[in-house]
């Protein structure tokens, strides 16, 4: 019985980290509310998810958590700002082109489509790594735009491993809730960190290449 006590069971620990990753979505949604910390506070997400994806958050979620915000804050508004004008103005043109373009030539229609959905995809390779760069680097915020783009296409098929893991993770997520409502709702209050947490597991292993591990 002294050992299912003991904090440091298994069990015990699994129940810690399903704590922790709660904490921190409730931590990310609520600093997200404002919009425009959006940024921030994906930052700190990260941040924290990568501390724990190494078993280094001995200081606790919350206390990481805002030190991060806190130190990202100005920079990752502006990165956020940034990222939402983009990506709404390409949102825009992938509408526009496809229902409301003047343009008859479909030849051209399809240019400027193909166009614009590669500027989709590489918004979205930068978009995947520019928030967690930002919490593990330390840099102007025009190299970590030079550093997501770079890391995203250098490390393709981990970034398709990112990307097609978080879709699955949201797929099952989203199954299970609809086949068992009741309990499986609970996932939604630890779906973000849970998704930020497997994609940090990958970030660690991109970001060695380029980190001394001792010099976190």
């Amino acid at each position: 019985m002294g050992g299912l006590f003991n904090y440091d069971n298994p069990i015990w620990r699994f129940v810690g980290r399903i704590w922790d990753l709660f904490i921190l979505n409730l931590l990310w949604v609520l600093c997200s509310i404002p919009i425009v910390t959006f940024g921030a506070s994906t930052t700190a997400m990260y941040y924290c998810t990568m501390k724990i994806a190494r078993d280094r958050d001995s200081g606790g979620v919350l206390s990481m958590f805002f030190h991060s915000f806190k130190d990202n804050l100005l920079q990752s508004t502006i990165i956020w700002v940034i990222m939402a004008l983009v990506g709404g103005i390409l949102f825009f043109d992938i509408r526009f082109f496809s229902f409301y373009s003047p343009i008859e030539n479909t030849v051209i229609k399809m240019i400027i489509f193909t166009i614009t959905c590669f500027l989709i995809l590489l918004w979205l390779f930068i978009f995947t790594y520019i928030f967690p760069i930002q919490a593990k680097f330390i840099n102007p915020i025009k190299q970590t735009f030079k550093l997501a783009l770079f890391m995203s296409v250098k490390h393709l098929i981990r970034t398709i491993i990112i990307l097609a893991g978080s879709v699955l993770i949201l797929a099952a997520v989203y199954i299970l809730i609809m086949r068992m409502p009741g309990v499986m709702s609970m996932l939604i209050f630890v779906l973000g960190s849970g998704i930020s947490l497997f994609q940090a597991s990958q970030f660690n292993i991109i970001f060695d290449k380029y980190i001394d591990e001792n010099n976190e």
